[in-house]
């Protein structure tokens, strides 16, 4: 998965600004290390379901892949060099906001108005715009 920058940068005027990435998952030892190293909040969710609520930092770490997993259906997240999850499903769109920004590292959210598949904008001022491959 790539993002290309499209250099440019800003927010549309309606928009005041764009929140951290919040996403609930299951994620293995070196993912969180890699997340907390990087200024997110990684906290477990409440026994006995297994996982995390991850707020995103300013940044997010290289090489985080991101899949499905339909028994029960959740986000499961390990690094490339880990072997996948049994049941792992690979998912492009899903992967694209665990992707940092290609200019400044930083999380990145949709921001396409329905008919530019793949744009997004990053969530750190100035806002670089860019576009899944």
């Amino acid at each position: 998965m790539k993002l290309v920058d499209q250099q440019r940068s800003g927010l549309f005027p309606e928009h005041s600004g764009v929140a951290p990435v919040v996403e609930t998952a299951r994620a293995t030892i070196p993912v969180v290390e890699a997340l907390q190293a990087a200024g997110a909040k990684v906290e477990p969710l409440p026994s006995p379901i297994m996982g995390y609520t991850i707020t995103l930092g300013d940044v997010v770490p290289e090489g985080i892949v991101a899949a499905h997993h339909n028994d029960p259906p959740h986000v499961v997240l390990r690094m490339a060099n880990e072997p996948e999850y049994p049941g792992e499903h690979p998912d492009y769109w899903l992967q694209v906001q665990w992707t940092p920004c290609p200019v400044c590292g930083a999380p990145v959210v949709w921001y396409e108005a329905g008919y530019v598949p793949g744009y997004r904008v990053c969530v750190k001022p100035p806002h670089h715009h860019s576009i899944a491959e």
